[in-house]
């Protein structure tokens, strides 16, 4: 998947400028996750471990249907499991 195929929802894009979120990691850790977890067909979820921000777990919440972007925030219980 490309960075231009996924869309970011106007949620997730208010909070990528409150949360200083760099859309690289979220495009990273939908492109390569560290662990998945599929809630239901129009729902996965997507950590990944960011090295640039103290190895604290990024979680990505995506629909696939849409290629859309929900979410994103760090994750402190992933955080402590090392994002596995």
């Amino acid at each position: 998947m490309n960075d231009d195929e996924l869309n970011y929802s106007k949620h997730v894009k208010k909070r990528i400028e409150e949360r200083d979120l760099d859309e690289n990691w979220i495009a990273d850790t939908v492109k390569s996750p560290d662990k998945t977890v599929v809630k239901s067909d129009e729902e996965v979820h997507f950590f990944k471990k960011i090295v640039d921000f103290a190895g604290r777990c990024l979680k990505v919440v995506f629909n696939p249907i849409k290629k859309l972007v929900v979410t994103a925030h760090f994750d402190r219980n992933m955080t402590k499991k090392g994002c596995k």
